[in-house]
Parts: C-alpha cells; sequence; structure tokens
C-alpha cells in the first residue's frame, strides 16, 4: 500500500473570521522534496481555484501528520 500525504485547508471568510471553513485532502506521498513542494503548489492553486468565487480572505494549506485526521 502506497503512503499518503494528508493536506489540511482551511478558508477563513470576512464575514466569520472566528469560523473557517477546515476540511483535508490526500494524495500520494512523493519521493523528493522537489516533488513535495510541486504537490503543495498544486494543493495551493486547486483550493484557490475552487474557493476563488466565494471571495475568501484567507487561505491555508498545510501537511499534516496522519494522527490529525480523524
Amino acid at each position: 500500500m502506497p503512503s499518503i500525504s494528508l493536506y489540511r485547508v482551511e478558508v477563513d471568510f470576512a464575514e466569520s473570521p472566528q469560523h473557517p471553513i477546515v476540511y483535508y485532502r490526500k494524495c500520494r506521498k512523493c519521493t523528493t522534496a522537489k516533488g513535495m513542494d510541486r504537490q503543495h503548489n498544486r494543493m495551493v492553486n486547486e483550493a484557490c481555484d475552487a474557493w476563488r468565487q466565494y471571495n475568501f480572505r484567507r487561505l491555508t494549506v498545510s501537511r499534516v501528520p496522519a494522527s490529525e485526521v480523524a
């Protein structure tokens, strides 16, 4: 079974800064640091494209360990 990378996406809006939308995405784990950078950039770009029409204030994408995901 291939190992996976988990990403936490947090979207803040000006209307509700105390209640961000948080969700998790998983991808196949990259074997090189350059590949991990590319994958992170791809995740950020996909999240921006998905939320752009809702005029978000801040978007945070970070890699998280599997223990953080329920």
